[in-house]
């Protein structure tokens, strides 16, 4: 079907499909959020209309079900393995336990000469604080680890200035402890105060301020999951502003051929799709006062002049990027394929028919050029995919599982669910195929309405969306 293509055929290939995306870009380069979150809500209205089996309910609500993982494919004769989080070590068993804890002893005597000597604001305090707090953390005495590189950094202050770069791996190691212990207020203040000390040393474009941006964005995306403050919505929409800023600077020092850049598009589409997904945020980001803080805040990075409407537009263009990456990379022609793909995904979640079509059919053809064209064909477009298909690999921090003392403090389960999907992504016909008990019936209740919100890539067949039945997933529920 394929065969070997001449240069000049491969090259005229390529620039078809730069042009395409060009088009594609300039096309729907123009279209609007609000457009997009109305039929979003015409669609649910009448899929509601269509098929009322269960009525549906915000994902907010109060219900015992809390959240599911990402679901795998069920196929015949394989058991599908969901990933687990790895348990929590317990120090004492390491080998290296005893060693550290006579490490910890000559610390502090250490500490206590020094303070003997020189009194309790020795700036030669610093460095001995800093392993103390560091062993501490490692024995897993989080607690004691928080107060003694507190003290750590307070000595540092006095001793260097409140802004001195030298109190950075100190902070760092006072989050890992805050995190730990699911103390997300102040893993929330540290996260910003790290921020801004880096950003006032640095300036807006030097390249060390890159993983800084990168964390604190992180850290917003990750409070937003967990549901930590007020303002979820600024907490995303901060996101894309670092996010963005932490790409151009890659793209400035580094080019835009470095993976990084990458990196920061998929995260910024994600958190473009957090924001979609949630138009009650939309109203709190528009807010006039708020307004104004993001524009602070984009002014702060330089990034004034770039920043997107969020959702919509925002995820469109970041999803070109990825495309046009590819593109220009040139060696990798199924990745493109792959990139298209999901912007493909980005106009189905939003019901732009054109865009889906285009982008689908484009993916499609570029993928029958290829050597092993049924097999990659199969990969990207042989089973319904939940979307979004690019989400970011950033997770919730381990303590949100975790009780004080390091048991678990959420229950988890397994269903499986069968549902068709149609062409238009959406699913009909959810049932549970596992056992339904007394006990977990609220929680499967719960589970089928949420998954009956969620769009899926359909089947696509000679590059267009078909419908598809009974397809076979297992969720991994938590509550």
């Amino acid at each position: 079907m394929t065969g070997e293509r001449t240069g000049k055929e491969q090259e005229r290939g390529n620039i078809s499909i730069t042009m395409r995306l060009r088009f594609l870009q300039q096309t729907y380069w123009v279209s609007g959020l609000a457009l997009g979150l109305i039929a979003v809500l015409a669609g649910s209205l009448a899929s509601a209309q269509e098929e009322a089996v269960e009525p549906v309910q915000s994902i907010r609500s109060q219900s015992p079900l809390l959240y599911f993982d990402r679901p795998v494919l069920v196929e015949e004769g394989l058991d599908p393995l969901m990933p687990m989080r790895a348990p929590l070590l317990d120090p004492e068993a390491d080998p290296a336990f005893d060693q550290r804890s006579d490490s910890i002893r000559e610390y502090n005597s250490t500490v206590t000469d020094i303070e003997l000597d020189g009194g309790a604001w020795d700036g030669s305090l610093v460095e001995e604080l800093a392993s103390l707090g560091r062993l501490q953390q490692q024995q897993g005495n989080h607690i004691g680890a928080i107060e003694t590189l507190d003290r750590a950094i307070h000595v540092n202050r006095i001793n260097s200035g409140l802004y001195t770069l030298e109190q950075i791996p100190v902070v760092e190691q006072l989050i890992q402890s805050y995190m730990a212990l699911g103390n997300w207020e102040q893993a929330d203040i540290y996260h910003n105060y790290l921020f801004h000390v880096q950003q006032k040393a640095y300036g807006v474009d030097d390249p060390r301020l890159i993983p800084v941006l990168d964390r604190l964005a992180t850290w917003n995306i990750q409070a937003f999951k967990i549901g930590h403050g007020n303002l979820l919505g600024i907490r995303l929409r901060q996101s894309q502003i670092l996010f963005n800023a932490a790409a151009r600077m890659v793209g400035m020092h580094f080019g835009k051929s470095d993976e990084r850049f990458i990196d920061y598009q998929r995260n910024i589409a994600n958190s473009a799709y957090l924001v979609a997904r949630n138009p009650d945020l939309m109203m709190e980001i528009q807010r006039p006062e708020y307004r104004s803080m993001q524009q602070m805040f984009a002014e702060k990075l330089n990034e004034h002049r770039r920043v997107q409407p969020p959702g919509f537009r925002t995820g469109e263009r970041a999803l070109m990027e990825i495309a046009m990456y590819y593109q220009e990379k040139g060696d990798n022609p199924y990745a493109l394929a792959e990139a298209i793909t999901h912007l493909a995904d980005w106009y189905l979640m939003f019901d732009r028919r054109r865009g889906t079509l285009e982008n689908y059919k484009l993916a499609w053809d570029m993928l029958q050029e290829l050597e092993n064209s049924e097999e990659l064909t199969e990969k990207l477009f042989g089973n319904v995919v939940p979307l979004p298909s690019f989400e970011s690999p950033i997770e919730l921090p381990d303590a949100f599982y975790r009780n004080d003392e390091g048991t678990e403090k959420l229950n988890f389960d397994y269903a499986d669910l069968v549902f068709d999907v149609t062409a238009g992504g959406e699913l009909r016909k959810v049932r549970t195929i596992s056992e339904e008990t007394e006990d977990n019936q609220a929680q499967l209740s719960k589970l089928r309405i949420s998954v009956r919100s969620v769009r899926f890539r359909p089947l696509v067949i000679d590059g267009v969306p078909q419908r598809s039945s009974e397809n076979h997933f297992r969720y991994r529920y938590w509550y």
